[in-house]
């Protein structure tokens, strides 16, 4: 019997309302062995309901999630959802979740109730709640199991294989180098080639987008995946073909810019200062990682402030951007005169910097500045290599 019975979802419904701080404080010797995984239950619903919702798709909020690593490590639900895109799975296709954790991508992956889905992962009790979660669908199997030996013996074959190797090494830390995850998908592309037509290949956002090319030659796309701000990982897609220069697409909360490192290396990189009544642009997370820099230029007709400080000005807003543009109203040198006559004015702003010789936070602090979303001060190095601050406001879509 599994120990998620009905006393262990009754005792949590009654508990959703309690602190989880104040449930394990409560704990006695005396409590059933799966307490501790009911109170994670109710930490991890409320950590991760915006997570892994979608409005009007409520059934991707897993059933059962009291492994808090599994929780943190998994995909969003929207992030999910475009590895499905991604994938264009016809209808009866068969796959394979080498990863499969909480299995969030293997239930996007599987929506549709004709494609098979083996969902493979190596922590026992992690499996058991993948099992419990998918055991009202029957196009999925879940096995706990080593995945790379399982496929080693299978005579399978399959039209996508979906990897999310461990970001972790064997103390728990953390580790970004592709050939330091386990497992090490460059050593493994041999066998996944011979067992798959696509491979899929979730990976830190940390890495370098051209060694990462480098390192899964066969790489039809390569995606910089950004969600809420943050750049949360690069994703693969790999074939049998032979590209010479792959598509490098960057999804911003589902808005797409695609272009090649070949058309990056063509474009010519245009200058000036910024002024007043210019647009800010300013490049994502998942844009800064993918690095279209000067192509940004060809294709917006916008121009740099600097080689290398990776801002932008337009003369005209420019919507479909991969960024955040903003309108700008005033450009300051920065000097120590300017900033006694500033941090007298007790300015409320979002401050950054970008090719500065101080963090954002210490020029905050020199000019005593509150934090507010609505106006941006930016200290920038411009084209003549003198700092300014620029101030703007954000414009919303």
């Amino acid at each position: 019997m599994s120990i998620y019975d009905n006393n262990f979802w009754e005792w949590v419904d009654r508990h959703r309302g309690t602190d989880p701080i104040k449930l394990r404080l409560a704990k006695k010797h005396s409590d059933p062995d799966w307490i501790d995984d009911a109170i994670a239950q109710i930490e991890n619903e409320r950590r991760s309901r915006s997570k892994f919702l979608i409005t009007g798709e409520t059934e991707l909020l897993p059933r059962l999630m009291p492994v808090s690593l599994s929780v943190e490590q998994a995909s969003s639900a929207r992030v999910a959802r475009l590895h499905h895109d991604i994938a264009g799975l016809e209808h009866g296709s068969k796959v394979l979740d080498m990863t499969c954790g909480l299995g969030v991508d293997a239930s996007l992956l599987a929506r549709d109730p004709s494609v098979r889905m083996t969902a493979v992962d190596l922590n026992k009790k992690i499996a058991d709640v993948a099992a419990y979660n998918f055991k009202d669908r029957p196009n999925i199997t879940v096995l706990n199991a080593d995945s790379v030996e399982w496929l080693k013996k299978t005579e399978e074959h399959f039209d996508l294989i979906f990897i999310d190797p461990a970001r972790r090494d064997d103390s728990g830390g953390r580790v970004y180098n592709i050939h330091d995850c386990t497992p090490d998908v460059t050593l493994l592309l041999p066998l996944l080639r011979a067992r798959s037509k696509l491979i899929m290949v979730k990976m830190s956002p940390m890495l370098d987008v051209t060694q990462t090319l480098r390192d899964l030659p066969g790489t039809r796309e390569l995606w910089s995946v950004a969600e809420r701000g943050e750049c949360r990982e690069l994703l693969a897609l790999i074939d049998s073909n032979e590209h010479h220069d792959p598509e490098i697409k960057i999804w911003n909360d589902g808005a797409i810019f695609t272009f090649t490192a070949g058309e990056e290396a063509e474009a010519q990189a245009k200058c000036r200062m910024p002024e007043v009544g210019m647009y800010l642009l300013e490049p994502s997370a998942a844009t800064m990682k993918a690095g279209p820099f000067r192509l940004l230029c060809r294709r917006f007709n916008a121009f740099m402030i600097h080689h290398n400080t990776h801002l932008y000005t337009s003369d005209k807003r420019t919507d479909d951007f991969p960024g955040r543009n903003y309108e700008i109203t005033e450009v300051i040198p920065y000097t120590s005169g300017h900033i006694r006559q500033l941090a007298r004015k007790r300015i409320q702003a979002d401050v950054a910097t970008r090719n500065f010789p101080i963090s954002a936070d210490s020029l905050r602090t020199r000019l005593g500045i509150k934090k507010s979303g609505k106006t941006r001060i930016t200290g920038i190095t411009a084209t003549d290599d003198r700092q300014y601050i620029i101030f703007a406001e954000k414009i919303e879509p």
